[in-house]
């Protein structure tokens, strides 16, 4: 069975894009084939996997366009383009997908039309789910999508701060409609020297201490150069620190969802 993870913080620059294309290339690595989805109209994971979403003829916004999803059979293989990185697959957005969004209020249901959208790639071992900076439809879609949301949090005040209100936002989805739906939290952008930074992490262990994993993600210039050339952070800069510690991030998050799914059978 495909797992399916949403990388979701509603607050914008904590590293949910970075996380969703590292992280689905350490699975690759892990040996899983893995499909990244980018839910945001700005479209940073697709340019970060190196495609341009203007030059694209299919995107996601046109399968949630779709009269009932009848495009989806003609253009499930045709959507989805390869990366730089064998095993890695993408299913891009661009623009189009705001306009989109708007109009997705008025379909009845429309909260499950990810999840019937994500029916047609059942051959990935993971789906990452890369969700917008705002608690949207989309971001309902996703969360209603999914099995498990990993959560980066940014070790700063406003930013912990703001996690209530998507942890309401996971709480109304377990209500409506993923009452399965696990959350786990990470924190990013560690900077080791800052106070406040070793502050906030000791709040969020203190807090959230069955939630948080333990892996930690430094402050890293690397993680801002991979996207520009195209490529994640494990073939950009293989044997930097941030590399190292997003394969740990993603064999510790792996192990906990197969011991979560071992305990549920």
């Amino acid at each position: 069975m495909t797992k399916i993870v949403a990388i979701s913080n509603q607050k914008g620059g904590v590293a949910k894009t970075t996380t969703t294309f590292s992280l689905g290339a350490c699975l690759v690595e892990l040996g899983y084939s893995t499909l990244v989805v980018d839910l945001d109209s700005q479209s940073n994971l697709t340019m970060a996997a190196g495609l341009d979403p203007d030059e694209l003829t299919w995107t996601i916004a046109d399968l949630f366009d779709s009269p009932g999803g009848a495009i989806l059979e003609e253009i499930r293989s045709a959507v989805i383009q390869p990366t730089t990185m064998d095993g890695l697959t993408l299913l891009p957005a661009d623009v189009r997908l705001a306009s989109v969004e708007r109009n997705l209020y008025d379909k009845d249901n429309y909260e499950y039309l990810l999840k019937q959208t994500l029916q047609f790639w059942p051959e990935f071992d993971y789906i990452l789910l890369d969700c917008p900076p705002s608690l949207s439809a989309i971001t309902l879609m996703a969360l209603t999508a999914a099995q498990t949301v990993l959560i980066p949090v940014q070790s700063e005040y406003y930013a912990a701060r703001g996690l209530g209100r998507l942890l309401d936002i996971v709480e109304a989805v377990q209500a409506r409609t993923n009452p399965t739906l696990l959350y786990y939290l990470f924190v990013t952008m560690f900077d080791k020297r800052n106070n406040i930074n070793h502050s906030v992490l000791e709040q969020l262990q203190t807090h959230f201490a069955d939630h948080l994993l333990e892996t930690i993600i430094g402050v890293d210039t690397r993680l801002r150069e991979s996207p520009v050339a195209g490529e994640p952070i494990i073939h950009y800069a293989p044997s930097t620190r941030a590399s190292e510690q997003y394969r740990a991030l993603t064999r510790e998050f792996d192990a906990r969802i197969n011991t979560q799914k071992s305990q549920e059978v």
